[in-house]
C-alpha cells in the first residue's frame, strides 16, 4: 500500500512544482506585451488495472489566438505604412500650399496683375520693373516649390539602407529562434517563451516591411523569403535615388522585391515617394504649361527699344527648376507693346498677357491656369487628408486586436494568484501523502523487527 501513494505522491509533487514554476513566470511577465500566459499540460498515469497511479508532465504550452496574432501584424504594418506616407505628405503639403504663405497659383496671379498694371503705363519704370520682378517670383517659386518636394522624396529615401539592415538584424534574431525553438521541441522542452520572443520580431517585421510568418517561423515578404527555418537571407539596397529598389540574396542568385509589395515604414516610404513625386511631376507640368502660355503670347510683343520674338521664361527638362526667367530680358525690353509702330505707349501685349488669368482651357479642360492649380493642391490635400485618417483607423484597429488577444493570452493577477494558491496546496497535500507513506512504511518496518 505504501508504494501505491508514494507514485501518486512524487508525481503530483512534480506536477504541483512545474505548475507553480508557470504560474510565478506568468505573475513575473503580467506588464509584457509580448508574453502569453503560459499553463502546463498534464495526463493521468494509468495503472495495469486501470487506476491512477499519477500524473505526468507532458510539458509547457502557452495561450495562443494565431488569427489575431496574424491580424494584428496586418494592422501593424498598415499603421506604420501611413503613418509614415501622412507624415510626408505633411511634410509636401507645406511646399504645395504653405499656411500663411503665397502658393504658385498666388505667385501667378501676381504676375497677371502686374501685367494689367503695366498695360495701363507700358513706359512706367516702375510698372515694368514690378512685372519683371513678379515673372521671376513665379519662376523662383516654381523652384522651391518642386525643389522642396524632390528634397522631400530624398530624405524618405535616405531612411532605407538604415530600415534594411533592421530588417537583417531581426530576420537573423527570427532564424536563431527557430533553431533554439526546434532544439527545445525536440527534447521535450518548453519552447513557449521562446515563441513569444518569435511573434514579437515578427510583429517588428511586419511594422519595418510588412512581413508575414507561418507557424514554423518562416518569414517572406510579398512572396520573396526572408527566413527559411533556421536561414536568415540577406535584403539589400539595389539602385539609387527614385530608383531605388529591393532584393533577396540567394545562393542561385538575387531575387527581386516589388516595392508595391512591400508595407510597414519601408513600404510607406515607397509609397509616398511615388504620390509626392506625382505631385511634382503635376506642378511642373503645370508651370511649364502657365509658361509656355505666356512665352507665347510674349514673344508677339515688342519692348521700348522695339525688339521682339523673345521669351520671357526658359523651360528646361529639369525636375526642379522647369522654368527659369529669360536673363536676357530687361526693363527696357519687356515686351508690353503689341507692336513697333505702339511704343512706347501701346501696352496691348501687357492686356493680352493680363487676359491669360481668365482664359480657359490653358490647364485642364475647362480650368484657368489659376484654377488648374487650385485643383492640384486640393488633390494633395485629399491625399494628404486620407493619410491621416487611415493612420488614425489603423491605430484603432491595432489597439483593438491587441487588446482582444490579450483577453485570450494575456496575464490576470487575480486569476494566477488564485491558481498560485491551489498549486500550493496540491503540492503540500501530495507532500502529505508522500510523508504519510514514508510513516507506514517505517511502522511496518519496526514492527516487523520487533
Amino acid at each position: 500500500m505504501p508504494s501505491s501513494i508514494i507514485a501518486p505522491g512524487i508525481s503530483g509533487i512534480a506536477a504541483a512544482e512545474a505548475e507553480i514554476a508557470a504560474t510565478e513566470a506568468n505573475i513575473a511577465n503580467a506588464s509584457n506585451p509580448n508574453y502569453s500566459a503560459e499553463s502546463v499540460t498534464l495526463v493521468a498515469e494509468p495503472g495495469a488495472q486501470g487506476q491512477g497511479i499519477g500524473v505526468n508532465i507532458l510539458g509547457t504550452g502557452r495561450a495562443q489566438a494565431p488569427f489575431l496574432s496574424g491580424q494584428i501584424n496586418l494592422e501593424q504594418a498598415s499603421q506604420n505604412y501611413q503613418q509614415t506616407l501622412s507624415q510626408s505628405a505633411t511634410l509636401a503639403q507645406n511646399y504645395i500650399s504653405p499656411s500663411g504663405g503665397t502658393d504658385l497659383s498666388g505667385y501667378l496671379q501676381d504676375l497677371f496683375n502686374a501685367f494689367s498694371t503695366l498695360a495701363a503705363a507700358p513706359a512706367d519704370p516702375s510698372a515694368r520693373t514690378a512685372a519683371l520682378t513678379a515673372a521671376g517670383n513665379f519662376a523662383q517659386a516654381t523652384t522651391t516649390l518642386s525643389g522642396g518636394l524632390e528634397q522631400t522624396n530624398a530624405a524618405q529615401l535616405a531612411q532605407i539602407p538604415a530600415l534594411v539592415a533592421q530588417v537583417n538584424t531581426l530576420d537573423t534574431q527570427v532564424a536563431a529562434l527557430n533553431a533554439q525553438i526546434q532544439s527545445a521541441q525536440g527534447t521535450s522542452g518548453s519552447a513557449a517563451a521562446l515563441e513569444d520572443q518569435r511573434d514579437g520580431l515578427v510583429q517588428q517585421l511586419a511594422g519595418l516591411i510588412g512581413a508575414s510568418a507561418d507557424a514554423s517561423g518562416n518569414v517572406s515578404v510579398g512572396g520573396v523569403p526572408l527566413v527559411s527555418g533556421t536561414s536568415a537571407l540577406t535584403l539589400a539596397t539595389t539602385g539609387a535615388g527614385v530608383n531605388v529598389g529591393l532584393e533577396v540574396t540567394l545562393s542561385q542568385g538575387n531575387l527581386p522585391v516589388e516595392t508595391s509589395q512591400t508595407g510597414g515604414t519601408i513600404g510607406g516610404i515607397f509609397g509616398s515617394v511615388a504620390t509626392i513625386a506625382q505631385a511634382q511631376s503635376s506642378v511642373n507640368n503645370f508651370a511649364t504649361t502657365a509658361a509656355n502660355a505666356i512665352n507665347a503670347v510674349y514673344q508677339t510683343g515688342y519692348g521700348l527699344d522695339g525688339s521682339t520674338g523673345n521669351q520671357l521664361f526658359q523651360v528646361s527638362a529639369s525636375t526642379t527648376s522647369p522654368i527659369t526667367l529669360n536673363p536676357s530680358v530687361t526693363v527696357q525690353n519687356l515686351a508690353a507693346a503689341s507692336s513697333a509702330a505702339g511704343v512706347p505707349g501701346d501696352g496691348s501685349n501687357a492686356a493680352a498677357l493680363a487676359a491669360l488669368a481668365t482664359t480657359p482651357n490653358l490647364g485642364a479642360p475647362g480650368e484657368t491656369l489659376g484654377q488648374s492649380f487650385t485643383a492640384i493642391a486640393a488633390d494633395f490635400g485629399t491625399t494628404a487628408a486620407n493619410a491621416a485618417a487611415n493612420q488614425q483607423q489603423a491605430t484603432t484597429t491595432l489597439n483593438s486586436l491587441q487588446q482582444l488577444k490579450g483577453s485570450i493570452t494575456g496575464i490576470s493577477l487575480n486569476d494566477q494568484l488564485t491558481n498560485l494558491v491551489q498549486y500550493q496546496n496540491a503540492l503540500e497535500a501530495a507532500g502529505r501523502a508522500v510523508q504519510a507513506a514514508n510513516d507506514v512504511t517505517s511502522y511496518l518496518l519496526q514492527i516487523t523487527s520487533n
